[in-house]
Order: structure tokens, then C-alpha cells, then sequence
């Protein structure tokens, strides 16, 4: 293997394997180890080791940041010129973070790391964790109108008038949230510790909780995420557990070609958190290429496991001549298009494109007003309310081999196109398992997606928690007020087959807005044990549909829940001529 050449340079240990690596470097050829020179497990700040390592890093064509095994710890505000994150790296090319197993914990409100126009990047073999997490958990121990008392494990310690921006409660026998429990946002007015380590929660409105349940409250749920790749390409994270974040796993910004392989997002063994992430585990805006993601394992998050999509619908403000508009997003935030991106105009009545328009320049303007000038005049019919959705950033999707467990919300959020979602497993789950959607009523996240398949999955006990979705396996668009679209070609082509369904308060599989869909071969068990809506009554719910395939489904009614109608219903706005439904069990 030849001589190992050790140089300290301003606190920096390089390693350059082998008598020919200096050159080689100098050439870009082989790899240079750029070691941390820190003192794992020693309790000091590890933030200014890291930035002069990484600084060493851009000396070299392919460098390798090592960290020793052991413990590093990352203060907030440790260097304040890098904002909300302790790590940042930006314009670093061809380079591998290796932990080597080692245990990265962050302390006060922080992101981890964040990638800014990196290219070939790889991390891979380490731990996230919080030495305070971002919430707090304990037993309720008294309940009256607007407040709640809740003595507050030890190791969460509170002094009282920490904010509480999101509460769930929690069974304590399964330390799952409650069957249709409370899941609130935004509610609490404030917090008072009324004994030691017994803080009182004061909320805008009424409580539903009793006394003995467990209670998880958020003090922060957005923001500083584990890990941030904005404008990146080619980026690898592999072997990495994130135990918990002020906010999400993993996000990608306008990133190209994303793999995660054996990435989790795990609840801490041997701890009373009941939550890991106070959002969801991974994130994707605005991305292209292909978003892989391979063997991981996505337990107890605040939120999705995956979201995955186009962007964000801004809507139409003002017409400004023949090729210009004004553009808003819902909640006024920003997602500006590219020049030379093709977006989707549609009404908001059924979210159907009726044109496309290619953007010729991008201007932002106070209150994140979008002016969007377009290269050829704007379609006949546009109007102010309509929306446009971003037909370019639509990155491929192929999920195998996945799981997710005990989260609040869904599994897999996918509002992009091409996608393949395969031998994944959902348990406990509060809201669906996989819902490939779109929506205009909140959110307004893009957008109706194109050839989607979702095949040989496992979801048990999904759809059960508060508030519970339509179902486990969806296909649907919400417009204003929740309403389904009146017609079909929100979504087309889509492939639901294979998949086993087993536990449900409402049903099964629905499918609203789709033109063309294949239902094929899939198991349904245990639905519609507690109906919340009408749909919620039938295994399968088809509504505003056409050219649809109901193939070799088995759904046996005496192996279904309480509520349970029927095994298949066919809503209003159907075309019904082009739906065949042939060789089911049970209907």
C-alpha cells in the first residue's frame, strides 16, 4: 500500500495514501484525506475544526473530510456569519464526507449541514442528533377547558415559557399517537411551569386529552434541518441516521440527481422521545434528474417520510399586457421559475392544463410577488385566479425497499412525474400510506403527475390518527374547500398494483381526477373500521375517472372493518363507458 505521509497545516491532518499521491492529487486522480482536528468526546465546540477542514478541502481536486470515530459537537451561532447553520459548504466539488461512524450532536436551534452549488458530493457514515431535542415529552396529568398540565420527562428539562408551535398525544401502552387524537398546529398561546418540571400549556381553544396520555409538544417544528442540498448536483447520502432535527431530514432545492441509500430517520433506542424529526424525514422542491432512494428506514417523524415535488403553484395576480403576470404563491413564498421553464396553466376549478407557457425572465417584487414575462403572448382564456405549475422541475422518482413506521401523517407524498415506488413497507401511520397528488387549498404544492407506479407494497395500520385521511392509497387533487375535481386528467397514467392493505378507519384505494389508472391485484383488509367521511365506507372509492382497469383485486367483506359498505363505489363524475372492472374477489 506504500508509506502514509501525515502533514499538519493550520490545525488540518492530511493523509495522502501511498508514495505517488501527491501527484496523483495534483493531477485530480485519487483521492486526499482531509482530517478534523478535533478531540472526539472532549465536550468542546467542533464548528471551527470542521470550517478549517473544509477549507483544506478546496485546495484539492477529489478531497475526502474524515472525522475520527466519537463524538463532535456543534453550538448554534458558533461562527455567526453562516446564519442558522453550523456546517456550510458551497461550491465544493467532487468531495466525501466520511463520519466514519461518527456522532455528530448539535445544540440550540441550528441546521446541520447545508450544500450550496456542490457538485459529486458523498456522506455517508454518521449520526445527527440534538443534545436537547426540539420538543418535549411527558404524561398528562391534568386537563381543564384551555390548558393542560404536563409533567415533562426529566431528561426534556423546562423552565416554563418555552414555545410550543405544534402537540399530539400519545398512547402511552403503544407510545403511538392516539386513534383519533389531537394534532395541533399553532394553538398554544403560552407555556408556565406550575412545578418543577410540570409546565402548563395554555391554548387558543378548547382541549380534547385525558388525563394519563402521553403528550409530545414541538417547541420548534420548521427550519433547521439535518441536512440542506440547495442547487447541487449529483449528491450521494449514504449510511447516515438522524435521530432528530428541528425540522427535517433531508431537503433538496433545485438539486439534480439525489440518492439516499440507508438513510434513517429513527427515534433514539433506549429514550422516552416518541418522535424524531419534528418534520418530515426528507423533502424535495424544484429538483431534476432522478431522486433515488434505496433501503431506508423513516420512523417517528412530525411529518411525511417523503414529499416530493414539482414546486409550488403560484397564483396569477394581475395580467400585465400580452406576455406578462403576476405571480403569488398562496402563502407568499417564493419558488421563481427558470428562464426557458415550461409551465402548466390551469383553472383552479379543475386544476386541468389547458396551456403551457415558457418563461423568458423572472422578477421578484415586494411581498414575493413573482413578475413572470413569458416568451410568447399568454394563452387565450388565462385569467386572474388561475394557476401555473412548473412542468420542467419534475424529477424521475424510483423508491424500493423502504419503511416507514409511527409517524404523524403520511408516508410518501409524490406530486412529480415518472415515478416507480416498489417493495416498500408502511406501519402506523397516522394519515395515508402513498398519496400521488396535487392540491390548491393550502399548501398549493405541484403538480398533477404523469405515469406512476406504486406496486408490491405492505401498509398496515395506516390512515387511523387525527385528522385521518380519505384513505391509504390515493390518487385525488384537492381544490378550494377539499373538493375533488369534477373531471378526469388532474393525474394520468398510474399504476397501482400488487399491494397489500391491511388496517384502515376509512378506505382502501381512491382515485379521483385520473385519466387513465390501473388497479391491479392488490389485498385489502381491516378498512373502513371507523368511517369520518362517505367514502370512507368502501374498500375502492373511483370518482371523476375514465379509462380505468379494476383488475384481480380481492376485497372479502368479512374480513373488513365495522363500517364497511361495500368493496367498490363508482362517485359521480366517472366516465363510465371506459371503466372496465373484471375478475375481483368479492365483488
Amino acid at each position: 500500500m506504500g508509506i502514509s505521509v501525515m502533514l499538519a497545516v493550520a490545525g488540518i491532518l492530511i493523509a495522502m495514501p501511498g508514495l505517488a499521491s501527491a501527484a496523483d492529487d495534483a493531477q485530480g486522480t485519487r483521492p486526499v484525506e482531509v482530517r478534523v482536528r478535533a478531540v472526539p468526546g472532549d465536550g468542546k465546540d467542533d464548528t471551527q475544526a470542521v470550517r478549517a477542514a473544509l477549507e483544506e478541502c478546496r485546495k484539492h481536486a477529489r478531497p475526502v473530510l474524515v472525522f475520527e470515530p466519537g463524538r463532535y459537537d456543534f453550538h448554534a451561532g458558533a461562527i455567526p456569519e453562516q446564519g442558522g447553520t453550523s456546517i456550510v459548504v458551497s461550491g465544493v466539488h467532487n468531495l466525501t464526507i466520511d463520519g466514519r461512524g461518527a456522532q455528530l450532536v448539535f445544540h440550540g436551534l441550528t441546521g446541520a449541514f447545508l450544500f450550496r452549488e456542490c457538485r459529486n458530493v458523498t456522506v455517508r457514515n454518521l449520526s445527527i442528533d440534538w443534545e436537547r431535542p426540539p420538543f418535549s415529552t411527558g404524561v398528562i396529568t391534568a386537563v381543564a377547558e384551555r390548558s393542560f398540565d404536563v409533567r415533562v420527562f426529566e431528561e426534556f428539562p423546562v423552565q416554563g415559557g418555552e414555545p410550543v408551535q405544534a402537540f399530539m398525544d400519545h398512547d402511552p401502552a403503544t407510545g403511538l399517537p392516539v386513534r383519533g387524537g389531537m394534532d395541533v398546529y399553532h394553538g398554544v398561546t403560552s407555556t408556565e411551569l406550575v412545578e418543577p418540571q410540570v409546565l402548563r400549556v395554555h391554548t387558543r381553544n378548547p382541549v380534547r386529552l385525558s388525563p394519563g396520555s402521553l403528550a409530545v409538544l414541538r417547541h420548534q417544528v420548521y427550519s433547521y434541518n439535518a441536512f440542506v442540498f440547495s442547487h447541487c448536483e449529483n449528491v450521494r447520502a449514504q449510511d447516515i441516521t438522524v435521530y432528530t432535527a428541528p425540522g427535517m431530514g433531508l431537503v433538496g432545492v433545485r438539486s439534480r440527481d439525489v440518492t439516499l441509500e440507508r438513510f434513517r430517520v429513527k427515534i433514539r433506542p433506549g429514550t422516552r422521545r416518541y418522535l424524531s424529526t419534528t418534520a418530515d424525514a426528507t423533502h424535495f422542491s424544484g429538483c431534476t434528474g432522478t431522486i433515488t432512494i434505496r433501503d431506508c428506514d423513516f420512523e417517528g417523524m412530525g411529518d411525511d417520510a417523503v414529499n416530493i415535488k414539482s414546486g409550488l403553484y403560484l397564483t396569477i395576480r394581475e395580467i400585465q399586457g400580452r406576455d406578462a403576470a403576476l405571480g403569488q404563491h398562496n402563502l407568499k413564498m417564493q419558488d421563481p421559475p427558470n428562464p426557458g421553464d415550461v409551465l402548466e396553466v390551469a383553472h383552479t376549478d379543475d386544476l386541468l392544463p389547458y396551456a403551457t407557457v415558457t418563461v423568458k425572465s423572472v422578477e421578484m417584487l415586494e411581498d414575493n410577488v413573482h413578475r413572470l414575462v413569458f416568451q410568447d403572448p399568454l394563452p387565450q382564456g388565462v385569467r386572474v385566479g388561475d394557476v401555473v405549475g412548473n412542468a420542467t422541475l419534475v424529477p424521475r422518482v424510483r423508491i424500493f425497499n423502504c419503511r416507514v413506521s409511527r409517524n404523524r401523517a403520511r408516508g410518501f407524498l409524490l406530486q412529480t412525474r415518472d415515478v416507480i415506488v416498489e417493495g416498500c413497507h408502511f406501519k402506523d401511520i397516522t394519515s395515508g400510506g402513498i398519496w400521488v397528488m396535487t392540491e390548491v387549498v393550502y399548501f398549493h404544492e405541484s403538480i398533477g403527475t404523469r405515469n406512476v407506479i406504486v406496486r408490491f407494497n405492505t401498509f398496515e395500520n395506516c390512515n387511523y390518527g387525527g385528522p385521518p385521511g380519505e384513505s391509504v392509497l390515493s390518487v385525488f387533487a384537492y381544490l378550494a374547500d377539499f373538493r375533488f375535481p369534477p373531471k378526469p386528467g388532474v393525474h394520468r397514467d398510474i399504476t397501482l398494483q400488487g399491494n397489500r392493505i391491511r388496517g384502515s378507519d376509512n378506505c382502501g384505494i381512491l382515485v379521483a381526477g385520473t385519466d387513465g389508472i390501473r388497479i391491479l391485484n392488490n389485498t385489502i383488509e381491516d378498512v373502513c373500521r371507523r368511517p369520518g367521511r362517505p367514502e370512507g365506507t368502501t374498500a375502492i372509492y373511483v370518482t371523476s375517472t375514465r379509462n380505468a382497469v379494476i383488475s384481480g383485486n380481492t376485497v372479502l367483506p368479512d374480513q373488513q372493518g365495522e363500517g364497511f359498505a361495500e368493496p367498490l363505489r363508482l362517485g359521480p363524475g366517472n366516465e363510465t363507458a371506459t371503466i372496465q372492472i373484471r375478475g375481483n374477489r368479492g365483488f
